[in-house]
């Protein structure tokens, strides 16, 4: 018996190992097709799903690779809202199972987020734990890039200390790596994000030393046109920049040699070359307007049929300082107000505070004060916004760093406590469980005893009101009976005599004395309403009003009297179409018994003020309805009380259906349905 039991467990244990080994097989399968890209993108987020779903009944490795791999297909799908909610999971997953590689590239996933996002302090924490944690994984390439985008981030928020620190520190590293188009293009990026800084901290031959620096890793790349194109173009603005208009235009012409290639691969940079050549000639000094405005135009065209805001701003604002100097003012305002009014809504303020300054300078002195005013706010707001995020990139990173100092002290320290912790909670869980466990059993207690007293109750209560109804239709019987015999007797005995003495009346008619005929005249019309007055009598003491209105007055007297010690208004309505003696008297009885229970509810709980009770017949069922004005409740969270749950008991018992409309603050109606 024990061999059998033995080879029996290991046979189980086999078959589910055998099942665990073919859904993992499904689970990389279905990993594989999301990350084909041969496939359509609905099928590959098809299968991430599936993944994810099958993954959920194994380990948190599992489910961990599997949210990853829907993680990439929300990056390459440029699915950028969807990035943040499954890498968030994926970094509290990575963290738990302890999975450094993941917990980097939750990091980086997550601050590429918020850089998308214009979250520029956020960003940069996520990237800073990620440059961190590859930096410990000796993974210099991700650690290269992210620097990077770091020190990209740092550039825009004009941190320019901070940003050429870890773009000299990237290039470090990327200078470390194998030869390749990767280097080659991230050493471009590099060196032309350290020339843009020059350039706007003024160190010219800086910027030139980096753009020329850039223009060698490009020329090393197979396809290197745009990368050559863009150094170019950059090295032609220093120039302007630097007050070197000759050299800028000399370049900017030797662009625009290859003017028709240009205009067909990339327009909008022939744009910006026109553009800036204006400028340029036009800070020199020694071209015709109409020149100029050739220029100018032709730019602001190109740039406008393509949507390019940027560079319709910047051309917008070329020609407000062109037009401001030839004294066109209407102009030079026309294209002011317009880059204006693309920088506010692109929120870029640079343009804005260009765009104010020339406004100054041309509109009158009372408006020209306003907007000198408001470029001086905003360039003050902007100082102190940059000094702020700069004070916020330097404390993420001493932050991070005295946090992770913290944690090696406090962890030998957590190791002691742990042990202590463990042993507390297991006594405390003991103790709590026992407690639980009684305070259980006391409760059920008491429950089973109300239960057993509740139904007592509700037993003696049907028997009082089955007793109750029935004296109530010997009674009613008694009444019938008794009113027939009476109606009889008047019918038969009183009316028929009033009925001889009248005749006997009529015929002393013949008497011709007018005294005789008066007298006789009146004592005929009394006896005739005395008649009529009699089978008014008879006829509605024959009439059995009991059978239709016996149930109906012993609910009025419940209501009267509940209503009446409860102090609430009310209103009773019945239907006359209600034949009550075709209901049962267990209907009747909880019907009676939900009314009673209702009314104790909307006094004790809803603390209401008025009830509305209705019967009404609709086809083949009779309709209970109860209204209040009471305070209502949640009936999704609402517990059911003994009252509701007795409420329920009685509807079922007798085939009916209970349902209760109610909202907090807008009182309760009840509606029974019962069969007739």
């Amino acid at each position: 018996m024990i061999k059998i039991t033995l080879y029996l467990t290991v046979f189980l244990a086999c078959i589910n190992v055998f099942a665990q080994e073919k859904e993992l097989n499904e689970i990389l399968e279905f990993r594989s097709e999301a990350k084909n890209n041969k496939l359509t993108i609905e099928e590959r987020y098809k299968s991430a799903y599936q993944a994810i779903k099958l993954s959920k009944k194994h380990n948190d490795s599992t489910i961990l690779k599997s949210q990853k791999t829907l993680s990439y297909l929300f990056l390459i799908d440029g699915k950028i809202d969807s990035l943040y909610p499954i890498n968030h999971k994926n970094l509290f997953l990575a963290k738990r199972i302890k999975d450094s590689s993941a917990i980097a590239n939750a990091n980086q996933i997550l601050g590429y987020y918020f850089h998308d996002k214009f979250k520029s302090d956020s960003a940069y924490f996520y990237y800073y734990k990620a440059v961190k944690a590859y930096k410990n994984l000796s993974n210099h390439k991700n650690q290269c890039s992210i620097l990077y985008n770091m020190a990209d981030l740092q550039e825009t928020e004009r941190d320019y200390i901070g940003s050429e620190v870890n773009a000299i520190s990237a290039i470090e590293i990327a200078e470390s790596l194998p030869d390749n188009d990767w280097k080659y293009d991230k050493l471009w990026k590099l060196n032309n994000l350290l020339a843009i800084v020059s350039n706007k901290l003024k160190q010219y031959d800086k910027s030139l030393e980096y753009h020329n620096k850039a223009l060698s890793f490009s020329s090393k790349i197979k396809e290197n046109d745009d990368l050559n194109l863009y150094s170019l173009v950059n090295i032609a603005n220093v120039y302007r920049r630097s007050g070197n208009y000759k050299e800028a235009i000399k370049r900017y012409n030797n662009l625009l040699k290859t003017k028709k290639r240009l205009k067909e691969k990339d327009i909008s940079t022939y744009a910006i070359i026109l553009s800036s050549l204006a400028y340029t000639k036009f800070l020199e000094g020694n071209i015709s307007n109409n020149e100029l405005e050739d220029l100018y135009r032709e730019s602001l065209s190109i740039s406008i049929s393509k949507k390019n805001d940027v560079e319709i701003i910047s051309a917008s604002l070329f020609f407000s300082e062109y037009f401001q100097n030839i004294e066109e003012k209407d102009s030079a305002l026309h294209y002011a107000n317009k880059a204006y009014q693309l920088g506010k809504e692109l929120n870029i303020n640079e343009f804005v505070i260009t765009a104010l300054e020339l406004k100054s300078k041309i509109e009158p002195a009372l408006d020209a004060k306003k907007y000198l005013l408001e470029r001086i706010k905003l360039s003050d707001s902007l100082q102190t916004a940059e000094r702020a995020i700069r004070n916020k990139f330097a404390r993420i990173e001493y932050e991070t760093e005295e946090v992770k100092l913290e944690n090696i002290e406090v962890k030998e320290e957590n190791q002691q406590i742990s042990k202590q912790r463990l042993w507390l909670l297991l006594v405390t869980g003991i103790l709590a469980i026992t407690l639980f466990l009684l305070y259980i059993i006391k409760t059920q207690r008491e429950k089973n005893k109300e239960l057993e007293l509740a139904q007592k109750q509700q037993e003696f209560n049907e028997e009082i009101y089955n007793l109750m109804l029935s004296q109530q239709e010997k009674v009613d019987q008694g009444r019938a009976q008794e009113k027939k015999q009476i109606s009889q007797e008047l019918h038969d005995g009183v009316l028929g005599r009033l009925f001889g003495v009248r005749l006997s009346l009529d015929s002393l008619n013949f008497s011709k004395t007018d005294e005789a005929i008066e007298t006789r005249g009146n004592y005929i019309e009394e006896l005739q309403a005395i008649e009529q007055d009699i089978r008014k009598v008879s006829h509605e003491l024959n009439t059995d009003f009991v059978t239709s209105s016996g149930y109906f007055d012993i609910v009025k007297a419940l209501v009267d009297k509940q209503t009446s010690a409860y102090n609430l208004e009310y209103s009773l309505e019945e239907n006359n179409d209600i034949n009550w003696e075709s209901l049962t008297n267990k209907v009747k009885m909880h019907c009676y018994r939900i009314i009673q229970e209702s009314l104790q509810n909307i006094y004790k709980h809803a603390k209401g003020s008025r009830v509305d009770i209705s019967f009404e017949q609709i086809e083949d069922q009779i309709k209970l309805i109860i209204k209040d004005d009471g305070a209502g409740f949640d009936l999704e969270k609402a517990k059911k009380g003994i009252g509701l749950k007795n409420m329920y008991a009685r509807v079922k018992e007798i085939q009916g259906e209970l349902k209760i409309n109610t909202k907090l603050n807008k009182g309760t109606t009840l509606t029974i349905q019962v069969p007739n």
